[in-house]
């Protein structure tokens, strides 16, 4: 039997890794779901920021309707623990989302009318590859990808997009690294997870940019979050402080933009799961008074942790 490589085992980590962050993404459409997409990626390769977006783009590369942008980051420092004998070793740290040059990034492309590279060049509805497959010269301070990056020193730079519907709606990703120069074995390890990025990000945001009305408000997500824990209208009123006519307005609003017609549905669809039916009775049969039917549910992946 072959023995794997030590390169082999630390790509099948990061892919697993990877998948396992994807799966928990956010089943709706929170207004962080594109820096949460940017964190769950960054497993394919560390250190190293990436940088999200959903847009519509030609076949040029040129965003001709942009819904949502996202960046995370994570860096290696060294950690001191101080248990008897003071230790240190190195970890892995979450930039601060509002860190200036995560912000720059994010701006930058938040900006672009032209990413600087063509994702359909390649061809295919995914594909991954280092930068200069694209045709970028991540050594050419002058390439508009370059400038979008000026913030840092790159080492290495991933391209990737992934269709999530038709007429050019995409999810773009760049990953980029001031350590690290990655290359086609990062590149093969992030194509591999594209396809289940797509199912996420479908579940989530649907397949057609006019669903963008379908994107939750921070408060709106809020109390989404306590629906998640059983609370009940008042309660949530008397938690937040709000009226429960308001709380009950965003929760009208709230079935209104996840399409559920009960609070189970609602539920449902909120963690992962996309068709609610009630229990199905034999012909003839009525269900016992007072009872309530079931709701049998089908998953579409790996139910999502309560967001916050």
């Amino acid at each position: 039997m072959q023995t794997l490589t030590r390169e082999t085992l630390q790509s099948f980590r990061a892919v697993a890794k990877a998948s396992e962050n994807i799966c928990a993404l956010p089943a709706v459409a929170t207004q962080d779901w594109c820096d949460r997409a940017a964190q769950a990626i960054l497993a394919i390769a560390q250190p190293a920021v990436a940088v999200t977006m959903i847009a519509q783009v030609d076949e040029r590369g040129v965003v001709v309707r942009q819904e949502a942008t996202g960046v995370a980051g994570v860096y290696v420092a060294d950690v001191t623990i101080n248990v008897g004998r003071s230790q240190s070793s190195p970890a892995l740290i979450a930039i601060d989302p509002n860190d200036s040059n995560l912000v720059q990034v994010r701006t930058a492309l938040a900006q672009a009318r032209d990413l600087g590279w063509q994702p359909a060049g390649l061809g295919g509805s995914y594909k991954a590859a280092p930068a200069e497959r694209f045709g970028v010269n991540i050594l050419d301070a002058g390439n508009s990808v370059v400038k979008r990056w000026n913030a840092y020193r790159l080492q290495g730079l991933l391209l990737a997009a992934v269709s999530i519907g038709p007429g050019g709606r995409m999810l773009t990703i760049e990953l980029g690294s001031s350590n690290v120069a990655l290359g086609e074995a990062e590149a093969a390890a992030l194509e591999s997870v594209l396809p289940l990025l797509a199912k996420r990000a479908t579940l989530a945001l649907g397949t057609d940019a006019s669903e963008a009305s379908h994107w939750l408000t921070s408060r709106e997500q809020m109390i989404l979050q306590h629906l998640l824990l059983g609370k009940s209208v008042r309660e949530i009123a008397e938690e937040l402080g709000r009226s429960p006519h308001t709380v009950h307005d965003h929760v009208k609003s709230l079935h209104r933009k996840l399409n559920a017609s009960s609070r189970g549905e609602l539920v449902a669809k909120a963690l992962g799961y996309t068709e609610v039916k009630p229990a199905q009775f034999e012909e003839g049969e009525i269900a016992p008074e007072g009872q309530t039917p079931t709701i049998h549910v089908r998953p579409q992946g790996k139910a999502s942790e309560p967001t916050g």
